[in-house]
């Protein structure tokens, strides 16, 4: 009896060091298999700043396209708005600890992405950044526009069509923002270069209702203004509906190149929009990631293209878009 009492705690000791280990090694096992889904494919996440306007829809099919090409499984999820930056934190950190193979982000709130990136890159999870850059040697990559440029572009396409002395106007995006305070500082530059008098700049958050309230105010302010620049194309559309609802006509140049801002322009409404291929930017974000991951050398810096349109060239313009998005 003795003997078998022995054997018998020398057999649970043995089981249970045997179930420590166990759970030691499916933790393990658990984090590295979560880099692949089930059907052996990579999980790669896509986080865009939110899925409410076309220009993140751009993003989303680019990202979609690469998803397939690169055959890996990938996944686009996004807050409901630009502003619940928190929200995005919140994801992030639960991405985290489910371990993916990659990450491709949009950050809402620079600043905010900074100290979560540092832990992705602890875990060896590479993470491309696009639209906003951040100040961190722990991103991969930065994919976007170079909106300083993008806001010379509209303000030269504006001056083009006023006279020097002529007043204008911008209506900027959410305060603090990167892509928004760079758009404004390009277009300043040129408009002022042109002799043209930028009597308000006001921040309308990329919304196109809160852009027309905004327009509405600045021309009652200032009722001798000729043009307005809209950080994206909704406050440009935003703008043009404020000064209709007054019966003024304005000259309202956007930025990004969304569908509707084309086809407003293509009926002579809008009259221009300076296009950023946000669609590249998506598929060239999932790109970076696979390389990474198959040790390729990925630029730090990757800046996309600008298209300019304007009534001459709409319609083909929209054609296009229209075919990227899958109507």
């Amino acid at each position: 009896m003795r003997k078998l009492a022995t054997v018998s705690i020398i057999l649970t000791v043995i089981v249970l060091s045997l179930a420590g280990c166990g759970n030691k090694d499916n933790t393990v096992i658990t984090s590295t298999s979560s880099k692949i889904s089930d059907n052996g494919k990579k999980k790669v996440y896509v986080v865009l700043k939110s899925l409410d306007s076309e220009y993140f829809k751009f993003i989303e099919a680019g990202a979609n396209a690469a998803f397939k090409d690169f055959n890996v499984d990938g996944t686009v999820i996004a807050p409901n708005d630009q502003t619940k930056y928190m929200e995005q934190i919140n994801m992030l950190e639960d991405l985290l600890n489910q371990n993916p193979a990659g990450v491709v982000l949009t950050p809402s709130q620079p600043k905010t992405v900074i100290p979560i990136l540092k832990e992705f890159k602890k875990k060896n999870i590479p993470v491309a950044l696009l639209d906003s850059d951040v100040d961190s040697e722990d991103k991969i990559t930065f994919i976007g526009n170079d909106d300083v440029n993008a806001g010379r572009e509209a303000g030269e396409i504006l001056a083009s069509k006023l006279k020097s002395g002529d007043e204008v106007a911008i209506l900027e995006g959410i305060s603090g923002t990167p892509t928004s305070a760079d758009r404004v500082k390009g277009a300043k530059e040129a408009l002022e270069k042109a002799g043209l008098k930028v009597v308000a700049s006001q921040a309308a958050d990329w919304d196109r209702v809160k852009a027309t309230s905004v327009m509405e105010d600045i021309l009652q302010a200032h009722p001798g203004i000729k043009g307005v620049i809209g950080a994206n194309d909704e406050m440009a559309l935003g703008a043009l509906k404020a000064s209709k609802t007054r019966g003024k006509e304005i000259v309202s140049v956007g930025m990004d190149g969304i569908t509707e801002a084309v086809d407003s322009i293509s009926q002579g409404n809008l009259s221009a929009t300076v296009a950023v291929k946000t669609y590249d930017m998506g598929y060239k974000g999932v790109e970076s990631i696979v390389k990474s991951l198959s040790g390729e050398k990925v630029d730090k810096k990757i800046v996309t293209d600008l298209d300019v349109v304007t009534k001459e060239n709409a319609k083909e313009k929209l054609e296009v878009l229209n075919k990227l998005l899958g109507k």
